[in-house]
């Protein structure tokens, strides 16, 4: 058996390291590994793979891939798998990282949350100016998250990691998600399907995108979702940023409906220094590494070295993918 393994992302952290393709050599001596790090070098490689652990392919790749009966992606997402209709239409299984990231972006969102709520992010300007504001505190007092409601849009591993923090915070929390019928987590108050949107944001004053991206999410949360939210409302984003439209967002700002963002995703990333984001009062920006941690790699490693001895001896894999949902 020949594994592919290119995951050669612009982003350094999402890089494979070169010894954890050491580990997966010791861990499997009987497989061939097969690692390479440009998208010319993994066009050559991939005619006589069967295995392809990858988070992205070209549709010259998938056509060029005779052997290939399996694709792991590092990723949560398989939008970099192109084309999914052609790995799709050759019985191609496709298994994704989802579940990996969802603990550090779950305590990513609640520490953005809590910047905003408690007003750290006022105390810290004023500390790093060596001003004492207690006073100033009292005209925009801090709140808590206690008694607070929570919608949270995308109740996947990350969302129901995300959940069950802010239940411990008192939060009454509402999920959104294509399958409001599957049973949900005891730390969620309610589950609603798309369907339902308007009434799960309706009354919210925290409101957390983890949601997939695809056509269904495309642009869901526009003004109009924004303005059910109530005023004041916290807005935070750690999914993609195509799935909030980016102007409402900023107008939403601006006209105090929203009283602030934490936001780890963007239209265009880098985000451009001109961007009004930069400069606007209570929002917190981070790099999109909301996920990053240092054992990132420890388990991604783990789940594919485990779905790989599964793919060895027949057994159903973790994580496959519905490549007509994308995820």
């Amino acid at each position: 058996m020949r594994v592919l393994t290119y995951i050669a992302w612009p982003v350094k952290a999402w890089r494979i390291p070169d010894r954890h393709v050491k580990l997966l050599r010791e861990r499997f001596p009987d497989i061939e590994f097969v690692h390479v790090v440009t998208e010319q070098d993994a066009l050559q490689c991939i005619e006589d793979v069967d295995v392809s652990f990858s988070a992205f392919l070209t549709p010259q790749m998938v056509g060029c891939a005779r052997r290939l009966q399996w694709v792991h992606s590092s990723a949560a997402a398989v939008d970099g798998l192109l084309p999914v209709e052609d790995l799709a239409r050759r019985q191609i299984v496709v298994s994704n990282s989802r579940g990996i990231q969802a603990i550090p972006m779950a305590e990513q969102v609640m520490g953005g949350l809590l910047v905003l709520a408690r007003r750290l992010d006022t105390t810290l300007a004023a500390q790093r100016e060596k001003r004492w504001i207690q006073d100033e505190l009292c005209e925009t007092w801090p709140w808590t998250l206690a008694g607070r409601a929570m919608t949270i849009v995308g109740l996947g591993s990350t969302g129901q990691e995300i959940a069950r923090r802010a239940h411990a915070f008192g939060m009454a929390v509402t999920g959104v998600r294509r399958r409001p019928e599957q049973p949900s987590p005891e730390y969620v108050e309610r589950v609603v399907g798309p369907g339902q949107l308007a009434e799960a944001l309706r009354g919210a004053d925290v409101l957390v995108v983890t949601a997939p991206s695809g056509p269904a999410t495309n642009s869901m949360l526009g003004r109009g979702e924004l303005a059910l939210l109530n005023r004041g409302a916290i807005l935070v984003n750690v999914a993609r940023a195509n799935i909030v439209d980016q102007d409402a967002m900023i107008r939403a700002l601006g006209d105090g409906q929203l009283g602030g963002a934490v936001l780890d995703v963007f239209d265009r990333e880098p985000l451009d220094a001109s961007s009004p984001l930069w400069s606007l009062p209570r929002v917190v920006i981070t790099p999109h590494s909301a996920g990053f941690r240092a054992a990132h790699w420890d388990d991604v490693t783990d789940l594919f070295s485990d779905n790989l001895r599964r793919f060895q001896h027949g057994d159903a894999l973790r994580n496959v993918v519905d490549l007509e949902r994308g995820y």
